[in-house]
């Protein structure tokens, strides 16, 4: 029987970052360093640009806290290296999701204020603190729950990946979102050094899409209860998966909708309505997929009657 990780003693107490005066900077790899010196100075540059001493304190403050959660993932990345190193990448995760929860709270109540009258900082802000509070639920009451130190080490190891993998594209998205008001011409892609991985997300994604709207489409075909259950599942299924490599500003609209058309199957009620705004909504989003400057020349799902050129405009 696999050993649970609770009973794995350490010598010492597994050493945090922010209980230091000073943080470590000899655990980062090369290549980590590089990314967070490249995101230090896109972020320098974009304060000089801020004139306003409101805009400016909310996007130092945030894109602070971001760099921080930036260096707490990279000791956790270089710790699943090292099984022996999982209490503390718990630990770690501990502090990431109490420091998380500090700054949502600093922009619903603060941010929010300050940035009165930009409209499409406010849509931004709104979507951040949405996003992460999104993904920590996902995290700390789904997977990291009370007892976890109790199961087998694998178990906890592929928790802490998963942990690692949600948060780390949370907070990825939320720099470069908040980045790209005062930036719009900033290349998402190549600010994190991860092009191959956000090509091969954006590509799942588009797989996911047209998986589902194809479903949507055959459930507005046939009214069989077999098919609405299969509809059924496939929502859940891109909600708990793929959804996360949408744009933050995207989750609530298909959280909402996907919600209208569970009720109405669950409820036995006439979803037809519901599943073809649904699709249209569907439709919207694999276009604006589509147009990621990643998928530029990688594109390999259009030309069929998914394709997103053909798309009604709204």
């Amino acid at each position: 029987m696999a050993t649970p990780l609770a009973y794995i003693t350490h010598d010492s107490e597994p050493q945090l970052p922010l209980l230091r005066d000073v943080g470590p900077v000899d655990f980062q790899t090369p290549v980590q360093r590089e990314v967070q010196e490249n995101l230090q100075l896109e972020i320098d540059l974009v304060l000089h640009r801020i004139f306003s001493p409101n805009l400016r304190e909310i996007s130092q403050t945030i894109l602070g806290e971001m760099l921080r959660y930036f260096d707490w993932l990279c000791r956790i990345e270089n710790n699943l290296q090292k099984l022996d190193t999982l209490l503390e990448s718990l630990s770690l995760l501990e502090v990431i999701e109490f420091e998380a929860r500090a700054l949502t709270d600093f922009i619903d109540t603060r941010a929010i204020k300050l940035a009165a009258g930009n409209e499409r900082l406010l849509d931004v802000l709104d979507g951040i603190s949405y996003g992460i509070t999104h993904d920590l639920r996902r995290v700390f009451e789904r997977e990291l729950v009370r007892g976890v130190t109790e199961q087998s080490i694998p178990i906890v190891y592929g928790k802490i990946l998963h942990a690692h993998g949600l948060l780390t594209n949370c907070f990825q998205q939320s720099t470069i979102t908040l980045l790209q008001v005062f930036n719009p011409s900033l290349d998402a892609s190549k600010l994190f050094n991860d092009y191959e991985l956000r090509l091969q997300q954006s590509l799942i994604l588009c797989k996911d899409l047209s998986s589902l709207m194809r479903f949507v489409r055959l459930a507005q075909a046939k009214d069989d209860p077999d098919v609405l259950r299969s509809v059924t599942a496939r929502i859940l299924e891109f909600r708990d998966g793929s959804m996360q490599y949408l744009m933050y500003k995207d989750w609530r609209g298909y959280e909402n909708m996907a919600l209208e058309v569970l009720n109405a199957i669950e409820n036995n009620l006439d979803a037809k309505p519901l599943l073809h705004k649904f699709l249209c909504f569907l439709e919207l989003l694999y276009g604006h997929v589509k147009m990621r400057a990643v998928l530029a020349e990688n594109f390999p799902y259009s030309g069929g009657e998914d394709d997103a050129d053909s798309l009604p405009q709204f």
